[in-house]
């Protein structure tokens, strides 16, 4: 059975410097943002960012009740990130280029041994040769610290850097059929060992056809075939060099009226090793999500999903996560919108690893995520958010189970 919520959002019961803080760092983002009077125009090809995100966890690393993190280091802690950016959109005749560059301090009160900074960025070409003939030319960046939720090591910092680079067309004469392509190249890096998820490379190529409704509703048919190979080798626990997906999808959007829409997907993918077998796996995935405008200012959201992903550990090959969730939106004002989220999830540890006939059971984790947020707009260059949130999890296999509450204090500000 899923743990009860003990203490509804109190999470600064057992730290009274917490909440000071997070109130001084309210009034700080408060007065920092009112005394600039450079404010940005949604016309501006350039625009600059400067933000923070305050928020305090009562489990950090996700561990089980009464369980501490090694290495001397806390189960709850406070982390500010500090951030800044600039945001270039420039359009010429029939071309549109963009650029997002983001730069992130993270700081930890407590497990300092994790702070980090990371660079961020996105270009990219929105490329037109004729009306008919466009697509995308585009390369990102992203790094952040690989999550405690499959990561057990809490003594140590693991960050990932994920960067790729892709290129998309469309041809569509009369906007109505069209011919689809592209090429994706992909590159993930753990600065730590995780053999899990190990560091990998991919390249891959896709086809597709789509037919457009005159309601702007479509459906799609894509086929892609990608090769990869893992950077690190281990023979112990079975984990190959090179490998290689193919995977069929049907994607679809039906209007079903001014105020729903219903966007869907299913498709298929087959994953092989070329080492060991027992690391090859296959299955469905996709989902639907419903959107309902329920009045001028409420709007629920409702998503299925189902979602492949290779683990490679000592029992299991990958995983498969079912999630149901929902996601009310109710616009209090024209500067206040309040928001909650629900959602319940099982995920399947499946496939074989070198130890699976030792395996008593298949791992299971049931998990259960809900929260509250509110953001306040006061002009179209300014923004505000609080955010409460609530996780857990109960699994069969031991020491998986955890109990997580966060909340969250942010602000931006474009100039």
């Amino acid at each position: 059975m899923l743990h009860r919520f003990k203490s509804p959002f109190m999470l600064c019961r057992h730290n009274k410097n917490a909440l000071l803080k997070f109130t001084l760092v309210a009034s700080w983002l408060l007065c920092q943002f009112a005394t600039i009077s450079a404010y940005a125009d949604s016309d501006d090809t350039i625009n600059f960012l400067i933000g923070a995100d305050y928020r305090h966890y009562d489990n950090l690393f996700l561990l089980p009740d009464g369980q501490n993190p090694g290495g001397g280091a806390e189960r709850s802690d406070n982390v500010l990130k500090t951030n800044f950016g600039i945001k270039v959109d420039k359009k010429y005749s029939l071309q549109e280029f963009k650029f997002d560059y983001s730069h992130i301090d993270n700081k930890y009160e407590n497990a300092d041994f994790l702070n980090f900074n990371s660079n961020n960025y996105k270009a990219v070409w929105l490329w037109s040769l004729t009306p008919s003939l466009r697509g995308n030319l585009s390369s990102e960046r992203n790094v952040d610290l690989i999550p405690f939720l499959d990561n057990r090591n809490s003594n140590a910092q693991n960050i990932r850097t994920i960067e790729m680079q892709m290129f998309n067309f469309d041809w569509s004469p009369h906007n109505v059929w069209h011919l689809l392509g592209g090429y994706t190249k992909l590159e993930s890096v753990n600065s730590q060992t995780f053999l899990q998820e190990t560091s990998f490379k991919l390249n891959g190529g896709e086809v597709g056809v789509r037919y457009s409704f005159p309601s702007d509703s479509f459906i799609a048919l894509k086929l892609r075939k990608r090769n990869g190979e893992n950077q690190e080798i281990n023979l112990p626990n079975q984990i190959g060099k090179d490998f290689s997906e193919n995977e069929a999808e049907l994607s679809a959007l039906w209007k079903l009226s001014g105020k729903s829409k219903l966007t869907a997907n299913l498709g298929h993918n087959v994953h092989a090793d070329d080492t060991y077998v027992l690391r090859d796996f296959s299955g469905y995935f996709g989902g639907f999500n419903y959107s309902w405008d329920a009045s001028a200012k409420l709007n629920i959201g409702f998503d299925v999903t189902r979602k492949l992903a290779s683990y490679q550990d000592f029992t299991s090959s990958y995983t498969v996560n079912d999630v149901l969730s929902i996601k009310p939106t109710w616009a209090l004002t024209s500067k206040v919108v309040l928001g909650g989220y629900a959602s319940v999830s099982k995920r399947k540890f499946l496939g074989d690893g070198p130890l699976t006939n030792l395996a008593t059971s298949t791992r299971v984790d049931d998990g259960i995520t809900y929260g509250v947020e509110a953001t306040w707009v006061p002009r179209s260059t300014m923004r505000f958010g609080i955010n409460l949130q609530h996780d857990e999890r109960d699994s069969n296999f031991a020491d998986r189970d955890f109990s997580s509450n966060t909340v969250g204090l942010n602000g931006q500000l474009t100039f």
